[in-house]
């Protein structure tokens, strides 16, 4: 059942990223999260869904990059937009100031909602955001089960998803005949990698190619495998070296 795939999103629109990239078990067990409303739960469909090497505590399944074409690369841009932060709670008759206006009919009683600061002021947001044909991930795992999820779930990708960045026109997953979620077919990290598996890779234990350079990368603390957010319970880190937040791919 876990096959090496590739996971394609057609972008209809630009893509705001955090400062890490996304990486396609988060982006699954975001997905699990919604399918079941439990994240306990959504942890372990994910291990139904993904290879897990259990060497290296990491999912088969690399981070985003963006699928380039020869008449087109990647595009970086700056997205505003204007929202207001105002809530119900906030609209209650008892926090909101009376006045009164007068018509030519009869007074009347309004009231006012101060939008030049506090929680309802009206704010300009500014995002770095890039745009390019398509989205790539690659992975080995249940490429049916994982079709069917990310069709119905996956409308819109990255931050501020909801205000229209990182919309999905379309996805293709297809079964591909070599495993390109650790390296990628150029020989650069693919995903954030624990060192232990670029030392065994350098040793050529683990039969890699193309890994020339690599063992020359600066290593932090990171988090290696999904949940990614801090407040989690089980998330952690590793000493690792990050992918880069921009990889491109040709498509």
């Amino acid at each position: 059942m876990m096959k090496p795939f590739e996971l394609t999103f057609e972008l209809g629109s630009n893509i705001t990223l955090r400062d890490s990239a996304i990486h396609m078990d988060g982006l699954l067990s975001n997905v699990c999260f919604r399918h079941t409303g439990c994240t306990e739960k959504a942890l372990s469909m994910l291990d139904d869904l993904l290879l897990f090497n259990q060497d290296y505590g990491i999912y088969h399944a690399s981070a985003l990059a963006f699928g380039v074409m020869a008449q087109q690369s990647i595009v970086a841009c700056t997205r505003h937009y204007v929202g207001n932060m105002r809530h119900g709670d906030d609209l209650r008759d008892e926090t909101l100031q009376p006045t009164w206006m007068r018509t030519p009919a009869r007074a009347e009683r309004y009231r006012n909602v101060y939008i030049k600061g506090g929680p309802e002021r009206q704010r300009l947001n500014k995002f770095q955001a890039y745009y390019s044909p398509y989205l790539v991930f690659h992975g080995v795992g249940d490429i049916a089960r994982i079709e069917r999820l990310v069709q119905f779930y996956c409308a819109r990708i990255g931050v501020n998803a909801n205000s229209g960045s990182g919309t999905v026109k379309q996805m293709t997953i297809k079964e591909i005949g070599q495993d390109f979620s650790f390296i990628d077919a150029h020989g650069q990290v693919a995903r954030n990698l624990p060192c232990s598996f670029l030392r065994a890779a350098q040793d050529g234990s683990l039969g890699a190619s193309a890994m020339g350079g690599l063992g020359a990368l600066a290593s932090e603390p990171l988090p290696v495998r999904a949940p990614y957010w801090k407040t989690h319970h089980r998330f952690s880190t590793v000493d690792a070296v990050a992918v880069e937040k921009v990889r491109r791919v040709v498509i």
